[in-house]
């Protein structure tokens, strides 16, 4: 990394304090910062236009975080009957059904039960439904953890309409997509598709507790996450096709490609991330003028966080920075101290520097992780990124083959996924077991790094 690069770096880090900031704390950071920007540029460390231009960027994010925060107080409450989109895939959540709505352009998170819930388990992302109930504000500091999804209240909901109107052409492809997949899985048992869906396509929404609180507890939680893995498969996947166009067309058709899986994704934070890393990966070769990857970083966090900057609460979308920034700085130095073999070298290496990239976040959100999900991610990820890879193209031509009658068929072209999905199921449950907690978790990890040093500095030594 170059100078330029750190500068890069450290204006993107501030840019994100900023934009979380309250309005005290922000004018103190920026008062901090311009107060160093012109010590630097006194001493010569830094040019006059790129002081004023880091301060202006800074300012910017000031004002755009204030704006984009000041619209969680214009919610409008109090009872409401009429149509209401469909933001959210529905997800059984205990007894309820839990999903999004937006009304007159409120988005509000909705817990229904009884008939109302069994009309909202069948709603699509993008159709209209009529509703009846009652909009209400969060209570107070319940809000924040809803801000990256730009839900601004809770609507207690009393009664569902049967009849629902079609989503737009776009969310229709992609629901297409998204129906083909699972008709592809369907010679699956229900817990291996929702797995498998999860893994291709990031749509967990059906998953048994069981597996999800196993996939938390054995350090496996990413896998179900579309990131920048799916991403890199999706366009190593259509790449032969993609070659064959001229340079301008395949720039548009990509960045279509992209935009199009991160709707089929239903625009996580995480797929943002990765997608818009990817764009702009593509398009500086594109062009000529190749970015080295920790610039590459920073400038997506900032351009994300600049289109949204409710990304900057966001649990999902620093975690998938988080890794990225680990893999990036730690994969090669971590292989690097494992002689051989190579594979198995460069596996742990890029393992451990991804607990090391997101453990930041994780620890302050959820507390030490298990040290044993080392051994799990070494396990696991290898079957898993096959199924990322050949899953999503043979789940469709299984979905189109199921279309005409050839179920069978189907099956014998699905089946070696299926070995995979359960193999990472089975890993899941093994592990979630075998997790350490309290001071034996620490212990573990305290030895995990002893041995990293211990590596290193043969490794130096040598």
């Amino acid at each position: 990394m170059r100078r330029a690069d750190w500068l890069i770096v450290f204006g993107v880090v501030v840019y994100l304090f900023v934009t979380r900031a309250s309005e005290r704390t922000g004018i103190a950071i920026l008062l901090a910062t311009a107060i160093g920007c012109a010590t630097s540029v006194y001493r010569a460390h830094l040019s006059r236009l790129v002081a004023i231009l880091l301060l202006l960027i800074l300012l910017f994010g000031a004002i755009n975080s204030r704006y984009a925060l000041s619209e969680f107080r214009d919610v409008k409450t109090g009872e409401y009957e009429g149509l209401a989109t469909v933001i959210s895939d529905p997800r059984n959540t205990g007894a309820a059904t839990r999903i999004t709505i937006e009304i007159e352009s409120d988005r509000f998170v909705v817990y229904a039960y009884g008939r109302p819930a069994w009309r909202l388990a069948g709603a699509k992302v993008g159709e209209q439904v009529f509703v009846r109930g009652q909009r209400e504000a969060f209570e107070r500091g319940d809000q924040s953890r809803w801000f990256a999804r730009h839900i601004k209240g809770k609507f207690r909901v009393e009664f569902v309409g049967e009849k629902r109107l079609v989503a737009a052409p776009l969310l229709r492809s992609a629901q297409r997509v998204r129906d083909l997949v699972s008709r592809g899985a369907q010679s699956f048992g229900f817990a291996d598709r929702t797995l498998f869906t999860g893994l291709v396509i990031g749509d967990d929404t059906r998953q048994p507790e069981s597996m999800i609180d196993a996939f938390r507890k054995s350090g496996l939680a990413h896998l179900v996450a579309v990131s920048g893995q799916n991403v890199s498969f999706i366009l190593a996947a259509l790449s032969p096709l993609l070659s064959r166009l001229k340079n301008r067309l395949r720039i548009f058709v990509t960045i279509g490609v992209l935009a199009w899986f991160v709707v089929i994704t239903r625009v996580e934070p995480s797929v943002v991330r990765a997608a818009t890393m990817a764009g702009l990966a593509f398009l500086s070769v594109a062009v000529g003028r190749p970015t080295r990857t920790m610039r590459l970083i920073a400038l997506t966090v900032l351009l994300t966080v600049i289109v949204d900057p409710l990304l900057a609460w966001s649990v999902g979308f620093f975690m998938s920075v988080g890794a990225t920034c680990g893999l990036c700085l730690g994969a090669s130095p971590l292989a690097r101290i494992i002689r051989r073999p190579k594979w198995l070298a460069q596996l742990i290496g890029a393992t451990v520097a991804a607990q090391l990239g997101v453990m930041p976040v994780v620890v302050l959100i959820f507390g030490l992780p298990s040290a044993t999900g080392i051994i799990a991610n070494v396990l696991a990820v290898p079957i898993a990124g096959l199924v990322m890879l050949f899953g999503l193209p043979l789940a469709l031509c299984a979905g189109l083959i199921v279309d005409l009658g050839l179920e069978k068929l189907a099956i014998i072209l699905m089946w070696p996924i299926q070995v995979g999905v359960r193999w990472v199921w089975w890993v899941a449950e093994i592990f979630a077991r075998l997790q350490f907690d309290g001071m034996a978790n620490l212990a573990h990890w305290l030895g995990v790094f002893a041995v990293i040093i211990a590596l290193r500095h043969r490794s130096s030594s040598v």
